[in-house]
């Protein structure tokens, strides 16, 4: 077919950035961070992500009726045009029937025992019209104990894809061989293990560094020196990167100066303008063309890479064969995940600096050849407990206000900010909120065994905190679910309490509800 101007080539793929546009918009695919779990509670409108809307709007998109910002006293979008209606009653669309879940193992810790938390709310939310609980397909290279994990965190049973084979090197989507240790051409990583009792901890990774950097220098060369070009330096601690950053910009280059001294070698020209940092430092904005930079290749591409636990979370920089990681990490999954991110195209070199003052170092420097030999097995079992008493003091409150708001059949309109002081009148007649500490409770029971809370506890907590909303809706009149005072003092009691309205001494019910799963306290300021 000849082609034209008039002719597209492709098909437009309608992907949406804003929140706002995601609901009104019900798209079939969400993708999404778990830290978003927290925003429902705070956003009603999400409730058509669980297919909660019986209306749809010609200019806005899906509604639910009078919980559109820009509601007519009808309740739906404001005409517009001629003012003819351009709304129409719709079938409420499906709720999500898959959910899928990468990097399983960053799913551990506070941060997966209130996923764990929030997640029966999502759960229930999505089964509640059809009856049918959502398929979880979650993946993940290093784990342990997956089972206790699941049903602690998605209320499921695990069936592993692929199954275990016959032979453990053949795991389906790859099959293991004996490699010599000096055979770069295959994907792979040489592990390098340095320790200098009697040296603090500066001096052997300046020495380190500056071999490494201007080796690869006097080979520059060579053929498949690229992938050794950029030295990437792991850390543990942001503290640790800044420490490294400053050496790198006057004590390596002493160092490389001095070393350089051999017939036909010069110094590498190393400067700070040519390295590039990844880290919680490193503004969003700038990632995509630090990525894109690193990827490039080429004697060209940036000489060093100082980054954290960032590098370990989806990463893909295939050309990158060199690393040195700065202290072991926390945990052996975080070491495979991050060290895994080189040598993916041919061979790698991973030089691991153990500082001889800490002892859980020296003792993996001492049994350095057996743990690397067998790297999987001493990954440690993931810890979630979603019905610990600390998740449920922060967590409950918001969860429950989660449901209530986005919840479909309920015999009280709970979603409008307003509405927080229904709970005074129907705290006992209302079945949705008869329901809910039932619901948690029928949860924490089917946790693993060790992971189970007293019977009963659960539920008597909630209903703790549904009481306390009761009691506060009676008390306070101007009581409203979320109140954001921006450039002006609050002047309302809240349900989803924040630190202006503490510090502000109006009344607040469920104290520092998150908006992010990864909000730990507010900020503290120092005055001199």
């Amino acid at each position: 077919m000849t082609s034209t101007p008039f002719i597209a080539d492709r098909v437009p793929i309608p992907a949406l950035t804003v929140d706002e546009q995601l609901y009104q918009r019900v798209p079939s695919i969400i993708v999404a961070t778990v830290d978003k779990f927290a925003r429902p509670a705070f956003e009603p409108r999400a409730s058509s992500f669980f297919g909660n809307v019986d209306n749809h709007s010609f200019v806005w998109g899906y509604y639910r009726l009078n919980a559109h910002p820009k509601a007519d006293s009808n309740g739906h979008p404001a005409p517009s045009g001629r003012g003819a209606p351009n709304h129409r009653s719709v079938r409420p669309p499906e709720p999500p029937d898959i959910i899928l879940q990468d990097e399983l193992h960053l799913i551990e810790g506070p941060l997966g025992s209130l996923v764990g938390f929030y997640e029966t709310a999502v759960d229930y939310l999505n089964r509640e019209r059809s009856g049918t609980p959502p398929k979880y397909i979650a993946s993940t290279a290093t784990i342990r104990k997956a089972e206790d994990q699941v049903l602690a965190t998605f209320d499921r049973n695990v069936q592993i894809f692929p199954p275990p084979g016959l032979e453990s090197r053949d795991r389906f989507f790859i099959t293991e061989r004996d490699v010599h240790q000096f055979d770069d051409s295959a994907p792979g990583r040489l592990y390098l293990g340095v320790c200098a009792p009697g040296r603090g901890p500066l001096t052997p990774l300046v020495r380190i560094w500056s071999q490494l950097l201007q080796t690869v220098w006097d080979q520059r060369g060579a053929d498949r020196i690229d992938g050794f070009w950029t030295l990437t330096g792991y850390f543990n601690a942001v503290r640790e990167l800044a420490g490294a950053r400053a050496l790198y910009r006057q004590d390596i280059p002493q160092r490389i100066r001095n070393i350089s001294n051999i017939p036909g070698s010069t110094p590498r020209p190393i400067t700070d303008e040519r390295s590039v940092e990844l880290s919680s430092r490193t503004a969003s904005t700038d990632l995509p063309s630090i990525l894109d930079l690193l990827g490039q290749g080429g004697l060209q591409s940036p000489e060093a890479l100082f980054t954290t636990s960032m590098f370990g979370t989806g990463v893909d920089i295939s050309r990158i064969a060199l690393m040195v990681v700065n202290g072991q990490p926390k945990t052996t999954s975080s070491y495979i995940q991050s060290t895994g991110r080189v040598g993916r195209t041919s061979g790698a070199l991973v030089v691991t600096f153990f500082r001889a003052s800490r002892p859980r170092d020296l003792s993996h420097y001492e049994f350095f050849n057996g743990y690397h030999r067998q790297l999987h097995r001493y990954v440690e079992p993931i810890t979630v407990y979603p019905f610990a008493p600390g998740v449920i003091d922060r967590a409950a409150g918001p969860v429950a206000v989660f449901v209530l708001r986005n919840k479909s059949g309920v015999t009280a309109a709970w979603f409008p900010n307003d509405a927080a002081t229904r709970m005074a009148t129907v705290r006992s007649s209302a079945q949705e909120v008869l329901d809910l500490p039932s619901m948690f409770e029928r949860r924490a029971r089917r946790q693993p065994a060790l992971r189970q809370p007293e019977p009963e506890v659960v539920q008597t907590d909630v209903n703790a905190e549904l009481d306390r909303w009761h009691s506060s809706a009676n008390r306070w009149t101007n009581l409203v679910y979320v109140e954001y005072a921006i450039g002006r003092a609050p002047s309302s009691a809240v349900v989803l309490g924040d630190p202006q309205h503490q510090h502000a001494g109006l009344g607040v019910i469920f104290k520092d509800a998150p908006q992010s799963l990864r909000d730990i306290e507010e900020t503290t300021g120092f005055q001199t």
